[in-house]
């Protein structure tokens, strides 16, 4: 069972994909238009508005990063939780509430958050504005060096 998203057709479109032997680029355009893009898996009948996975388009091999804009009044459809994965948020723009094994914890504008794998979320946007919120997930416990461990100089 394929459970990669693509690019909906009827949705916006990356532009401007520029490749170089030790990198990907692309430009998804303003912030406050990043609501017209949709993701979707043809197999099986998922399709997730305001949404941008940027794993299959950079080629990303260590994490998965989504860029998702949560419109008014939204609600998950679901709660959920991952088998490996942690999540964290960055909260861009506007305001909501992550539910995390039922205590609503108060997001908005500039807030980070990280979620475990086993914690069982769903996140709901209570503003009337827009909630654009970017999610990092990455093994948890998969990271060996950062910043200057890693940095060869």
């Amino acid at each position: 069972m394929d459970k990669q998203f693509e690019f909906s057709q009827d949705g916006k479109q990356p532009q401007n994909i520029q490749e170089g032997k030790n990198f990907i680029k692309a430009d998804l355009g303003n912030i406050n238009d990043l609501g017209a893009y949709a993701m979707e898996n043809k197999e099986l009948g998922i399709k997730s508005e305001g949404k941008i996975f940027l794993h299959s388009l950079l080629n990303l091999t260590g994490t998965e990063v989504s860029i998702n804009t949560f419109p008014a009044g939204y609600e998950a459809p679901f709660k959920h939780s991952h088998k490996n994965n942690e999540e964290l948020h960055i909260i861009l723009k506007g305001e909501g509430v992550i539910e995390v094994d039922g205590e609503e914890v108060t997001i908005k504008e500039g807030s980070v958050m990280n979620i475990k794998p086993q914690g069982v979320r769903l996140i709901k946007n209570t503003s009337n504005k827009d909630l654009v919120v970017v999610i990092i997930q990455t093994a948890q416990n998969s990271l060996f060096g950062y910043t200057l461990t890693d940095a060869i100089i």
